[in-house]
């Protein structure tokens, strides 16, 4: 466990990116935990006093409670977007929680619990006094003794949360009853015994505290407003990741000739099925929402013209180049000025990882002004009947990722999760067929959506004419998207001028300048 320390309140200040919504109602059942439980965990705060974990707590102790000192745990200094990373991951690894569960769940369960009855017969403790920091006397017990005693409670979720943290040199305490049983932190105990640590810290509190403080350390969660304070963070983490290459042609450049036959039966390298790609889509393929480049990659090798766009392309060490990727926007702005008539496009998981409607709502904007009369859009993305779905909601199916996945549901529209937590938290949308219909049809006539292999898949022909406040609005969008350092891409005057004269509305620079 990481070391403990008494220090002024003062010296912790909450971070203005905490995406947890705290109300009356709930600070209120924080003060009434202080009141009977005192610092059961401590707060977690970087070098400079930002908090990471605790803001709720350090609010109510200090300013309800008046309490001078706080329990802390001193974290390294990190970059902002670690500390991010962090942030989001103490909101779910405090609680023993079920990956399906949501603040709603837990807020309904809490109040089935009734904290205040069970709070009501419980002494209260003096904030002034040592009592109020059963914290600062956790005492290491046995792994393997605590390990039998709590056979059959574990918790895949938790655990892997809890991994999370430990990445990052972060080890909670473990809250018991006397017996040893956990009350919370079963997910920590489960890592310590794969870790083969001998020994963790634990903080015991009596057998009449056990139910509430299970409702209070359990039950008791905030609610995200993540997709307001983070928003411009989950659009820069929305890149492709490292691990999602693969060495043929994605499903999302292949259904509409291989089917449901999985996409490693479509080879682009041979001849025959070369000729079948090119019959279907053409020569002159956009790749919107690139990636790695793979597929362009292997499309060029066969021989066909094949334009990039990826306003986050990865480069070595897993990080995004912004003058890679400034570079391959600059030569796709040039070829939408010169009027390239591309007989193919296609959007290839680009849309489970775009984490708002309005987003999404853009880029189908954008893709039928790329189109012209001959050209198809193809569409590719998870479906809700992906096994990472159906997981968040309590299937609990195995399959390679899913011993150490982390996603959890968020609530701010339906099919969404956050998962990498440990890392760049990203979201997943999950697409139902009448979604994927409905968020294309706006911009085209004809718009055919399919369901197969967990995925819904759309072909769009037949654009309708663009409608220039819209366009205006999605280039301002997809052309000035934010980065990690803070800045962004500053390509809306270039791409406007592209757009404008490709499809010969100079009142779409207009527009942007009124």
């Amino acid at each position: 466990m990481n070391k403990i320390e008494l220090v002024p309140a003062t010296d912790l200040h909450p971070s203005t990116y905490n995406p947890r919504q705290a109300d009356p109602r709930r600070l209120d059942l924080i003060e009434l935990s202080f009141r009977k439980l005192g610092w059961l965990l401590p707060a977690y705060a970087g070098p400079d006093g930002e908090i990471s974990s605790g803001h709720q707590r350090h609010l109510v102790s200090t300013e309800r409670l008046k309490c001078p000192l706080v329990p802390r745990v001193l974290l390294p200094e990190l970059d902002l977007q670690t500390r991010k990373a962090i942030n989001v991951t103490f909101n779910r690894g405090t609680n023993d929680l079920d990956r399906e569960a949501t603040p709603k769940d837990l807020t309904e369960a809490l109040i089935e619990a009734n904290p205040w009855e069970l709070a009501k017969d419980l002494p209260d403790i003096d904030p002034h006094s040592d009592a109020f920091f059963p914290c600062m006397r956790a005492f290491p017990r046995k792994v393997a003794e605590l390990v039998e005693i709590n056979s059959g409670r574990w918790n895949r979720y938790a655990r892997n949360l809890a991994a999370n943290l430990f990445r990052r040199e972060i080890i909670m305490p473990l809250i018991c009853d006397p017996n040893g049983r956990v009350i919370n932190g079963i997910g920590r105990l489960e890592l310590a015994a794969q870790k083969k640590r001998e020994t963790v810290m634990v903080v015991d509190i009596p057998f009449s505290h056990v139910p509430f403080a299970h409702a209070m350390l359990n039950l008791l969660s905030m609610d995200f407003d993540i997709e307001t304070r983070y928003a411009d963070y989950l659009r820069h983490n929305s890149f492709r990741r490292s691990r999602r290459s693969r060495p043929y042609l994605g499903r999302g450049f292949v259904f509409a000739i291989n089917g449901s036959k999985p996409g490693y039966t479509f080879d682009i390298s041979r001849p025959d099925h070369a000729r079948r790609f090119r019959k279907l889509h053409g020569r002159r393929i956009l790749d919107f929402g690139a990636g790695h480049l793979q597929e362009t990659e292997m499309l060029r090798n066969a021989g066909f013209d094949v334009t990039p766009f990826e306003p986050y392309h990865i480069g070595e060490g897993g990080e995004i180049d912004k003058e890679a990727s400034a570079e391959m926007t600059r030569s796709f702005l040039e070829q939408v000025r010169e009027g390239k008539r591309w007989t193919s496009i296609f959007i290839s998981s680009v849309l489970n990882s775009v984490p708002f409607e309005q987003d999404r709502r853009h880029i189908a904007t954008l893709l039928a002004a790329l189109c012209t009369s001959q050209t198809a859009v193809y569409a590719c993305a998870s479906a809700t009947d992906n096994q990472s779905w159906e997981n968040v909601n309590g299937a609990n199916r195995i399959h390679p990722t899913a011993a150490k996945a982390n996603q959890f549901k968020l609530s701010y529209e339906p099919g969404i999760t956050l998962g990498d937590l440990s890392t760049a938290p990203k979201v997943q949308k999950f697409h139902t067929p009448e979604e994927f219909h409905r968020l294309f049809s706006e911009r085209f006539s004809d718009v055919t959506v399919s369901h197969q292999v967990n995925n819904v898949q759309a072909i769009c022909r037949r654009p309708f004419a663009p409608n220039v406040d819209a366009l205006r609005s999605a280039i301002v969008f997809e052309f000035d998207l934010p980065y990690p350092d803070g800045t962004r891409m500053g390509f809306v005057e270039t791409a406007l001028d592209a757009f404008a004269q490709r499809l010969r509305l100079p009142q779409l620079k207009e527009a942007v300048s009124c």
